[in-house]
């Protein structure tokens, strides 16, 4: 038996991933990877930049604060910049309408995928929309999420914390012993 938070965590960001315009399917320019994990410290940020650098990806990270917890308590983004690969903690999640792509919002910034399955990022919607424009987000995220529930996608892998690559495992290979 798996643990179900490996297809819970599946369901939410396969759910945001969908929401986003990301395809259900890898494209020809596949340039993001979407991930879930309980809470980070210094040394799993660096790791999972470090995975986002060796997969020359740009990476959507959703937090469970407990295997348990029955959503995410938040998304990060590790972004390749000119210079480095920067993780942004704590994005906030925004759609400008009920059929508007859901976007990301971190700083001062606006984050979305555009046409070629790219994250770009732009400047920051109205103050005024933000509120309105993250309720609608969050609904429409949960019912996704619900929706997804208990699609099963192959392809998925579990990198031991701390561990290349190199070293992931398919997530039906994982076992819980109980």
């Amino acid at each position: 038996m798996t643990h179900p938070y490996l297809a819970r965590g599946q369901a939410w960001a396969l759910a945001l991933r969908t929401l986003m315009g990301y395809p259900p399917y890898e494209p020809t320019r596949h340039t993001m990877s979407f991930c879930t994990s309980g809470p980070r410290d210094f040394d799993d940020i660096l790791h999972l930049t470090g995975l986002a650098t060796e997969m020359q990806k740009d990476m959507l990270h959703l937090t469970f604060a407990e295997l348990d917890d029955p959503e995410p308590c938040l998304v990060s983004l590790v972004v390749h910049q000119p210079l480095c690969v920067e993780w942004m903690s704590g994005c906030q999640l925004y759609a400008a309408s009920e059929r508007a792509p859901v976007e990301l919002l971190q700083g001062d910034r606006r984050w979305r995928i555009d046409e070629r399955n790219q994250l770009v990022s732009g400047k920051l919607p109205a103050r005024h929309l933000l509120a309105r424009g993250e309720q609608t987000a969050w609904a429409r995220w949960r019912k996704a999420a619900a929706e997804m529930d208990g699609v099963a996608l192959t392809g998925n892998k579990f990198v031991p914390q701390g561990k290349p690559l190199a070293d992931a495992m398919p997530t039906e290979a994982i076992k819980v012993v109980g």
